[in-house]
């Protein structure tokens, strides 16, 4: 049997890379016959595992038919399952996700059946994505990056497919909605994967899956982060939301919240970052109507303002998953709904005609932290109420109305706070050019002169310590009521 398994197994390879090679000579574009090798060499899975199950066998299939693909690719021996659109290697990139899941095969062979799923879904899934993508070009817009509407459906549908083929051919007991599940997260790892990446996550994110759908009952608890965290970056990314670090800091800060509180935790985190981007485009929008420019948002968020409103939830979830203390949950809604209520507080400000300090009990210039007004404030206790209704209307973790109102008072009492600081003591610098208060270092081109507050303490500060305020009141009245 194993000796069949050599055979045949290296056979089909080499029979897929000769029918590719025929039709390139025989003029058929190089962009199909690499799909067709794409689509074909998934069925290579089948062949191995028939005849040798899970192993070392396995494994050196894998690793002869890695070095192969890339000595060719470095030595450009197979034109016909090469790329003229990117230089990147992915042919490669599937071998070398193929022995990866092999290695980790001869330590848990559970993971040899799940890994069949993965391997078609990046076969079939990915590419007749790329077929059909390639195909049809009228009526099928680009959705994202190179990915077109068409595309990304095929995948869903195909991969859906083999999902479910596979399952019933090999008795997995994966049910129609787990099968759906991992075609979702095929098309959008698909979607979102850069540099031919794709083969890579696509074989492992679907192994993975369905890996856990036939071992690990827990995982339904965290189906919302594996699924919906693609499309949360996608939309941070059309919407040029956040710097590339900032989407690196906010992918950190959704592990962990994820992992610690699961879909309820990711579905809290979601409707603030959701909201805030929102609150973001509306400010943006409405800028010429700010009688201060010179204070207005970067556009994207970069990693220090993500951790600004981020590290205190950061912080509770990691000491939720060491203690699993049902407290930690108090804290860590109510210093996401305190940054939420402050975003939304400045970004709907921006529309008032009159801001006034009460701190320094004076008029000041609409959009310069420590001013308030009655659409701000107004808007400040609607993001606060917003949030927490999110998580009462979840209700898990038993997040009741006593709660609810914990986290409503305690977020706006931290964004009262954040004003004061704002107005007190966050620095502000004066331009040294047309004379606007402003909260940056440069102003009309030139560097601005400190006007007041102490230097260190900026907006970010002002954030960390609003946000740890929230949770610090909202612990001490949950414990208290």
């Amino acid at each position: 049997m194993i000796l069949k398994g050599y055979i045949f197994g290296i056979a089909y390879a080499l029979v897929c890379l000769l029918l590719s090679f025929i039709l390139y000579k025989l003029g058929l574009p190089k962009k199909y016959t690499r799909k067709l090798v794409h689509i074909l060499v998934g069925f290579e899975w089948m062949i191995l595992y028939t005849f040798m199950g899970a192993g070392i066998h396995f494994l050196a299939v894998c690793v002869i038919f890695l070095i192969l693909l890339t000595v060719a690719y470095k030595g450009k021996l197979m034109p016909m399952i090469s790329s003229d659109a990117d230089n990147a290697p992915g042919t490669v990139y599937y071998a070398a996700a193929m022995t990866g899941v092999a290695t980790l095969g001869c330590f848990v062979p559970e993971v040899m059946l799940p890994f069949g799923i993965g391997v078609m879904c990046t076969s079939i899934g990915d590419g007749m994505a790329g077929v059909v993508g390639q195909l049809v070009k009228g009526k099928n817009p680009k959705i994202y990056g190179n990915k077109t509407l068409l595309g990304s459906a095929t995948n869903f549908v195909m991969s859906a497919l083999s999902a479910y083929v596979l399952s019933l051919v090999f008795s997995m007991e994966i049910s129609v909605p787990n099968c759906l599940a991992i075609a979702l997260l095929s098309a959008m790892l698909e979607l979102i994967t850069p540099y031919g990446l794709d083969n890579v996550s696509i074989t492992w994110g679907a192994t993975a899956l369905a890996y856990s759908f036939m071992y690990i009952g827990a995982i339904y608890n965290y189906l919302a982060p594996i699924l919906l965290t693609p499309l949360i970056i996608i939309f941070a990314v059309k919407k040029r939301a956040l710097t590339i670090d900032g989407i690196i800091a906010a992918i950190i800060l959704d592990a962990a919240v994820s992992l610690a509180f699961g879909n309820f935790g990711f579905l809290i985190l979601s409707s603030f970052f959701v909201g805030s981007i929102i609150v973001d485009k509306i400010k943006k929008h409405n800028k010429k109507r700010s009688r201060n420019d010179g204070n207005d948002e970067r556009d994207c968020r970069n990693y220090m303002q993500v951790l600004a409103n981020g590290m205190v939830a950061f912080v509770v979830a990691i000491a939720f998953i060491v203690t699993g203390k049902r407290l930690f949950i108090i804290p860590f809604i109510a210093s996401l709904t305190e940054a939420f209520s402050d975003t939304a507080a400045s970004g709907m400000g921006a529309f008032s005609e009159t801001t006034f300090d009460p701190f320094r009990w004076k008029k000041c210039e609409n959009g310069l932290s420590g001013g308030m007004s009655v659409i701000g404030t107004l808007s400040s206790l609607f993001g606060s109420v917003l949030i927490a209704s999110v998580a009462y209307a979840i209700g898990s973790f038993g997040f009741g109305l006593t709660d609810f109102y914990i986290v409503v008072a305690s977020a706006f009492a931290g964004a009262v706070l954040d004003s004061a600081l704002g107005s007190l003591l966050q620095v502000k610098y004066k331009c040294r050019e047309c004379g606007k208060i402003t909260e940056r270092e440069e102003h009309c081109g030139v560097p601005t002169a400190r006007y007041s507050g102490i230097r260190i303490i900026d907006n970010d500060i002002v954030n960390i310590i609003s946000c740890s305020f929230s949770a610090v009141i909202a612990t001490v009245l949950a414990v208290l009521l």
